[in-house]
């Protein structure tokens, strides 16, 4: 079952939310009364600091749209092929479509209990992450990690020392301007309320608005599409769906719970949807 709270006048305390996060990894709030404005200060109470994509466009000074195309979205926690995925996410559906759209919630601490032992200690070694970033993007993620007002005012200094303070981290200057960018993700990390670990990666996830990143081993290796095929029919045992009504509110917990999305089959102007991301200062990643 959904964890669906029913409630068009109260929202429920951030205690309770922070209660049911511990237990569940995430929860939907039904039909709320909130306006975009509303749903804004609501998440400003859930999280210490809101954080952003830089490829996404603002709705509001805390929420951003969801725009994802119309095909299906494989699961992934938000912004996992970045340095500092969100601790928590919001989602409010300010106008659901007629049909299809449903939002996939996984749990990954249901998954790593599911893994087999030979999957469960691959997947302990964390893995290498390479893409191309186009100036543009890696100038506002910079400028938004730093609170640079001027995205294009970012420079390749600044870059550099965004890039030198994660050793998990590195990059090639391109000659257009862009970097080849590598990242080494853990694909386990400990959720940030229970402090239990989670399968929670990007690994099947979307590259709607960048490009398709290449997933390797520590040693160079490809990851193979036969480890990408025993992953998803893993997850899939453990995914429900979202069926969003106007008003519905989800919190989910960004370092425990995997998101996607089923296809749109309705025109995409049937459908908005925007998302809220922050961290918590008490946060138990062991990444």
């Amino acid at each position: 079952m959904n964890q669906r709270i029913a409630d068009p006048i109260a929202m429920p305390t951030v205690e309770a939310i922070k209660s049911t996060l511990t237990s569940n990894g995430w929860m939907l709030i039904e039909q709320t009364s909130l306006d975009l404005q509303g749903f804004s200060t609501f998440f400003q109470s859930l999280c210490d600091v809101l954080t952003f994509d830089p490829a996404r466009q603002f709705a509001s000074n805390v929420a951003q749209t969801v725009d994802a195309g119309t095909a299906a979205v494989g699961l992934h926690i938000e912004n996992g092929n970045t340095p500092m995925p969100p601790d928590v996410v919001a989602f409010f559906s300010m106008r659901s479509a007629s049909s299809g759209a449903q939002t996939t919630v996984c749990d990954g601490a249901a998954v790593y209990q599911a893994l087999p032992d030979p999957l469960k200690n691959r997947l302990a070694q964390p893995y290498f992450m390479t893409r191309h970033l186009p100036k543009t993007i890696w100038q506002r993620y910079v400028a938004t990690a730093n609170a640079v007002p001027d995205p294009s005012s970012v420079t390749i200094q600044q870059l550099d020392d965004f890039i030198r303070a994660n050793p998990n981290q590195s990059c090639v200057m391109q000659s257009d301007g862009g970097i080849l960018y590598q990242l080494r993700i853990p694909a386990i990390r400990a959720d940030n309320f229970a402090g239990i670990p989670a399968y929670a990666n990007a690994l099947l996830g979307p590259s709607y608005n960048y490009e398709p990143p290449e997933y390797k081993t520590h040693d160079g290796t490809p990851l193979e599409a036969a480890l990408f095929e025993d992953l998803a029919a893993i997850c899939e045992e453990h995914t429900k769906e979202i069926a969003w009504q106007d008003g519905d509110v989800a919190v989910i917990d960004n370092k425990r719970c995997l998101h996607g999305r089923r296809a749109i089959t309705v025109p995409l102007s049937e459908r908005q949807l925007v998302i809220a991301m922050g961290n918590r200062t008490t946060s138990t990643d062991s990444a």
